[in-house]
């Protein structure tokens, strides 16, 4: 385990998630939606702030996974377990909110569309993991 002393520069991935909140304020204030702008550019500012936070020297465990800055294999460990209790909450909420929209009298094909996305991605994953035990 290696905790590295000096500062380094944020993550592939947190460069990827700020430049796409960015380009997505851009593409909305040009749009002219500048309440979508807003939002696209303060999410990206926050991601911003939380990858420069994690990739500081002395940032906690919590902080650089949350962060999305892992520095060694046990950081990637941990964020796996993490992600996997997400995905079973989206999934879970994603099938409440179309049950429920869909008594409501509509369906919104977007929350069926998520639904079954995450559905399908969690089946596959469990027949790799399966497969690869």
């Amino acid at each position: 385990m290696s905790k590295s002393t000096e500062r380094r520069g944020i993550s592939r991935v947190n460069v990827l998630l700020v430049s796409v909140f960015g380009v997505g304020a851009l593409v909305a204030l040009v749009a002219g939606n500048p309440g979508s702008a807003f939002v696209l550019a303060f999410m990206g500012a926050i991601g911003f702030g939380g990858a420069l936070q994690a990739s500081r020297p002395g940032a906690s465990d919590v902080t650089r996974i949350n962060g999305l800055e892992y520095r060694d294999e046990r950081d990637g460990l941990l964020a796996q377990q993490g992600f996997a209790v997400v995905g079973v909450a989206a999934l879970v909420i994603s099938v409440v909110a179309f049950v429920v929209t869909t008594l409501q009298g509509e369906i919104h094909w977007f929350i069926w569309g998520q639904m079954l996305a995450l559905a399908s991605v969690w089946a596959v994953a469990n027949a790799v993991v399966v497969r690869r035990s």
